[in-house]
Parts: structure tokens; C-alpha cells; sequence
């Protein structure tokens, strides 16, 4: 990556911008010694936003998924309890034992 002053990218813009749509290596633009922009071509920025997107899209897509198996552990859960109490009512009734008579 190229570091270049903000008073060289007044004097040669044209020059460096060629040169970063040839290279496609970013600059830094740099402003009393510290970092206060970059510049890269179109295309490396295109690539960007869609990398970017896709990240997002990523993590929308694993909160659903993480937000489903806690459901189905809920579900599960809930079911498991009721067929263990369904369990011990039909092990009362083979023993002649249930209270329901």
C-alpha cells in the first residue's frame, strides 16, 4: 500500500489515480502524519461492498438458524416432559395402579 500526503494528492491526482486503477493497490492518504482516508479502485470496492453484503446476509442468516434450534430445544423439551409424565401413566396402568379408576 502506497502512503501519500494530501498535498501530493492535490498536486498529482491524475497520476496516482492512474497508477491505483493499474495497480489496483489502495493508497493511504495521510494528513499531518495519520491516516485520514484511502483510496482504491472501482472494482476492489465493488468487491468490497459485495464481500460486505454477504457478510451481513451471513450473520442474518446464522441468528434465524441459532434462533430455530433454540425453539426446537424449547419444543423438544416441552415434548420430552410430556411424554415422560405419558410414560409413567402407562407403566401405572399395566401395574393396575393408575388413579384414574
Amino acid at each position: 500500500m502506497n502512503i501519500i500526503s494530501v498535498t501530493d494528492i492535490r498536486r498529482n491526482f491524475r497520476q496516482i489515480l492512474l497508477e491505483i486503477t493499474k495497480t489496483k493497490k489502495p493508497v493511504a492518504i495521510i494528513q499531518r502524519s495519520k491516516p485520514i482516508a484511502y483510496l482504491i479502485d472501482a472494482e476492489s470496492f465493488e468487491l468490497l461492498q459485495r464481500t460486505g453484503k454477504m457478510d451481513v446476509d451471513l450473520l442474518r442468516s446464522r441468528a434465524e438458524s441459532l434462533d430455530r434450534i433454540a425453539r426446537f430445544k424449547s419444543n423438544l423439551a416441552k415434548n420430552t416432559a410430556s411424554q415422560e409424565d405419558s410414560t409413567i401413566l402407562i407403566r401405572e396402568l399395566r401395574e393396575g395402579r393408575s388413579h384414574y379408576e
